[in-house]
């Protein structure tokens, strides 16, 4: 099974700022963005361990987080074993207000929160696709001396103050320097636009990729604010 990653040109400023802001009417705009739905769906995960409830997520995120300066260690509610002393149990709510286990959970609803503040990016696909395409499309690219490792978009980092994320959605964020820089390089890259075609009997994937990378990434320049990548 492969690895996409969907860009959003989106301020994350604006995105970090919905934590704890209790704010109703945002919790209901969120859910009018265009990929809530899907991402709402209780098939989306059903039976399985990563199955959630996406509105009582949102509402973690919006209502029950608590901001770093507000935070006091949690109580441990004592339980009894097996002699019957009471020993302290493990609680599932983190200081931030927010469920320790449902990290994979949070990074979805961030996903469509991006998609309601910023711009889906290359909407018509499923994102940048990670396989021999990608690679060759980035080996082309580090051959006009980028700086930065694109295929770093793929792994976990903790771009919000949520719970660690194992597995997916992988979450990065390039900064409006790193945009500038990776703008500057794609404008030393040639490709052949005919080949980006899909109807042209000479369409080439890794062409493609190429005007998507560059697209995706002058987009963000234009709008002056960051991408954000969630891979899954």
């Amino acid at each position: 099974m492969g690895m996409y990653a969907i860009p959003f040109a989106v301020d994350i400023l604006k995105a970090k700022n919905v934590f704890g802001c209790k704010d109703h009417d945002l919790f209901e705009k969120i859910k009018t963005a265009d990929l809530y739905e899907h991402y709402a769906n209780p098939d989306f995960f059903s039976g399985t361990e990563y199955a959630y409830n996406f509105d009582e997520i949102l509402k973690d995120i919006i209502f029950n987080y608590v901001k770093p300066e507000n935070r006091t260690a949690p109580e441990a509610k004592p339980t009894r074993n097996f002699w019957g002393f009471k020993k302290p149990s493990p609680t599932i709510t983190s200081p931030s207000g927010l469920n320790k286990n449902m990290g994979h959970a949070y990074g979805y609803v961030l996903l469509v929160i991006c998609d309601y503040l910023g711009e889906h990016l290359l909407p018509f696909c499923d994102g940048f696709y990670y396989g021999r395409d990608w690679e060759e499309a980035v080996s082309i690219i580090e051959a006009k001396g980028i700086q930065i490792n694109l295929s770093d978009m793929f792994e976990v980092h903790q771009v919000f103050d949520i719970p660690q994320i194992n597995d997916f959605p992988a979450i990065y964020c390039y900064s409006k320097k790193d945009i500038n820089h990776i703008n500057a390089v794609m404008d030393k890259v040639d490709i052949d636009e005919a080949k980006t075609d899909f109807d042209n009997d000479e369409f080439d994937e890794v062409q493609d990729m190429l005007k998507n990378i560059r697209e995706s990434f002058k987009r963000c320049q234009a709008m002056d604010v960051e991408m954000i990548v969630f891979t899954h």
